[in-house]
């Protein structure tokens, strides 16, 4: 079960002003709690920022938590406020990935500061906390800038034992473990008033600032052992407190949603606001608030499902990030430590402590990702084809032009794909690198249960890029003007990426999994015992031998019969026989636990049919790579649908079964609308009912509220028939 789980109850948005207008937004907070306005404060917090055009205001609920999210100019913000037993009030800055939390005990006392941070395992009474009114924009002339917030507490006192500055994967950590603080972290006090929190990062060329102010006679004291406390005027029942959250991180630069978005763009001012949020001209972020940077698999991915409905500024600024950050082999990067978790990795490792950024290449699939969705832009679509010259022409930050780095990345792809191009055993497939448990989107431990070989990586994605390296060969795109015997190496190259290709698209079967029809009764019927669900539907639709690709393969090269949604990958990226069409097909069509259809969403792993309980196990309904949905797995199974009825060369049979997996897919899409432009979410059957369940900061990591790769519904839209 969940160590912390959060039934959603509906997920309501305040949607504030509109796009391009100045802030406007009304009282934010649960019910009872009335716009108070935000007052402006005194110098410890600054001015108000003027107000201007491009400003973007949301607010969100997510089960306990209200977000609030503010972005114009060069100030970005995102403020969380969670009630319950230890309530906990987060602001989370782009710039930088940095942050301000701060982690209190609930009424009468609880303990804080871990998981604990959105439910009742601290142990006190459950404290009402809410931001009321507008989050208020800050500049300072010393180059603080940042919000206010006006939080009502609806309790007489209530005490933070956990008050962080830093970096958000400082905060992160802390959530999860508060003995992880690095020691480094400490806070300087001015008593004030107003109460003054500050820190100047490690390196000693940033700053942090926590401005709390009291309201109505309440006071805020801090004690010796660094915990804020907050206590109601005489008399009075519940406390309201300004705080006001500033950082100097240098900016990143906002793109107006009328230059980032076409006008084909889906309607939803939801998933546009999220992704205004999460998209800068220097770089996509994530997710909001604990992944707000670059990640290289989720910039491409997002990217190749938004591309039909986004403009030039978002498309090769995304694809630029990740160009610039290739290694000398031309591996892409997955993440980057930035800002002051960089200056302790620094330091840590020997060197001075600098918020130079260091990048993570431990994964292995997005590495096969960024040919197939560059040729994509500069081969098939129109914008891309008129601007391929200029963006090529473009230099890393190093001076390499873009065309040599990319050539890098496609050598890189072909080399390593090599071995298994001519033996064809599993043991030249591309593995997970040396005493990593990750490499591909399933990155969490158990994510591909002990596998060593992804599904993703080995049958889509190797494939994939191969087919792009040739298509780019063949362009002569990537050719210097100047070097006249470029386009015949260039055509041998292209050949050979081909001829490979070819190869590695028998490596599937490899990973396929028969499992006899009577055998799979019975082990769906005791997996539906074990989850507390109606196993009829599932076993009635048993007509013969359950056959299915594995998750993964393990060293010996033994497929995990673990039934999975990345057959999405295979739609998207490749164009496979009709046969494996109406296979997949099927298995998005089929109910749960024979398929992945639930009525809640398509689960992006099914163990019904692996006999160990303990590996099954690894994939229940509390893992973050379990029996759960994901809101982007649906999308891409939603657009690779699209993209392969747009083909003229399949049979009416298969269109028929691609047509009716794209109308039950598209079904339980809308069934849980409400969480979609969240990250991922699980379920629960209560009285025969399936019910959503979301994530919190349990067990393996809590969902964030807006996900880049979750507002890809703008350009993923259900088919009109």
């Amino acid at each position: 079960m969940f160590e912390r789980i959060w039934r959603s109850g509906i997920v309501r948005m305040a949607l504030c002003g509109a796009i391009g207008s100045a802030l406007a937004c009304g009282s934010s907070g649960p019910k009872g709690q009335g716009g108070g306005g935000v007052t402006s404060g005194g110098a410890a917090g600054g001015e108000p920022a003027p107000e201007g055009g491009g400003a973007l205001a949301f607010s969100l609920q997510d089960g306990s938590t209200w977000n609030h999210f503010y972005r114009r100019g060069p100030v970005a913000a995102h403020v969380l406020a969670t009630s319950g037993a230890s309530p906990r009030l987060i602001a989370a800055f782009p710039a930088g990935n940095s942050g301000i939390g701060l982690w209190f005990e609930g009424a009468g006392g609880g303990a804080q500061g871990s998981g604990a941070a959105q439910g009742g395992a601290g142990g006190g009474r459950a404290v009402e906390l809410a931001v009321v009114g507008e989050l208020a924009p800050v500049e300072r002339r010393d180059g603080m800038r940042g919000v206010r917030a006006r939080v009502k507490v609806a309790a007489p006192s209530l005490r933070a034992t956990g008050v962080v500055l830093s970096s958000i994967r400082v905060l992160r950590d802390f959530a999860n473990e508060p003995a992880s603080l690095p020691p480094e972290i400490r806070n300087q006090v001015d008593a004030g008033p107003p109460l003054v929190v500050r820190r100047t990062t490690l390196d000693g060329g940033h700053h942090f600032e926590l401005v709390v102010e009291p309201q109505g006679g309440a006071s805020a004291a801090m004690d010796e052992g660094g915990a804020l406390a907050l206590t109601a005027a005489p008399g009075a029942r519940a406390i309201e407190v300004d705080f006001t959250f500033l950082h100097d991180d240098p900016p990143l630069t906002p793109i107006p949603l009328d230059e980032l978005l076409s006008p084909a763009a889906a309607a939803s001012e939801r998933d546009r606001k999220a992704l205004g949020f999460l998209v800068y001209r220097e770089k996509m972020l994530a997710g909001s608030w604990r992944f707000l940077t670059y990640f290289g698999r989720d910039t491409l991915l997002s990217l190749r499902m938004l591309m039909p409905v986004m403009k030039p500024a978002g498309i090769e600024g995304a694809l630029g990030s990740v160009i610039d950050r290739l290694d000398p082999r031309g591996e892409v990067a997955h993440e980057e430590d930035i800002g002051e978790f960089a200056a302790l990795r620094h330091a840590r490792e020997g060197r001075p402590a600098s918020t130079a950024p260091i990048y993570d290449y431990k994964m292995v699939d997005d590495d096969y990702m960024l040919a197939p969705v560059l040729a994509h832009y500069l081969l098939d679509t129109e914008d891309g084809r008129a601007r391929a010259g200029e963006f090529l022409a473009r230099r890393t930050p190093t001076g390499e032009t873009y065309a040599r780095a990319i050539e890098r990345n496609l050598s890189f792809v072909v080399e390593t794909a090599r071995p298994f191009s001519g033996t064809r055993k599993p043991a030249q497939l591309i593995a997970l690198k040396q005493d990593l448990p990750v490499g591909d989107w399933r990155d969490s431990e158990d994510g591909l249960g002990g596998g060593r070989y992804s599904f993703s990586v080995n049958v889509a994605m190797v494939p994939a890029a191969l087919e792009a390296a040739a298509r780019l060969h063949e362009s002569k795109l990537l050719c210097p003007a100047s070097d006249a015997t470029c386009g015949d190496l260039a055509g041998k190259k292209a050949a050979i990426a081909r001829m490979m290709g070819d190869a590695w698209r028998r490596a599937a079967g490899l990973f396929e999994v028969t499992v006899p029809a009577a055998r799979a009764r019975k082990l769906i019927e005791s997996y539906a015992a074990e989850q507390g669900i109606d196993p009829g539907e599932a076993l009635a639709a048993v007509q013969g031998p359950v056959v299915f690709p594995a998750l993964s393969l393990d060293r010996r090269g033994r497929p995990l019969p673990v039934m999975h949604s990345d057959d999405g990958f295979v739609l998207l990226f490749l164009d496979p026989d009709p046969p494996t069409l109406e296979r997949i097909a099927g298995r998005i069509t089929q109910p749960f636990p024979l398929g992945l259809r639930t009525p809640l969403g398509v689960v992006i792993a099914n163990p019904a049919l692996v006999p160990d309980r303990r590996k099954r196990a690894l994939f229940g309904r509390d893992r973050y790579h379990g029996a759960v949905m994901w809101s982007w797995q649906q999308a891409m199974l939603a657009a690779g649908l699209a993209r392969q009825l747009e083909r003229t060369d399949l049979p009416e049979s298969t269109r028929q079964s691609l047509v009716a997996a794209e109308d039950a897919l598209w079904q339980v899409i809308r069934a849980a609308d409400e969480v979609r432009t969240a990250e991922h979410w699980s379920w629960e059957v209560v009285d025969g009912q399936w019910r959503i369940y979301r994530f919190g900061e349990g067990k393996d990591h809590e969902s964030n509220a807006i996900q880049l790769w979750s507002t890809v519904y703008l350009a993923v839209q259900p088919p009109r028939r």
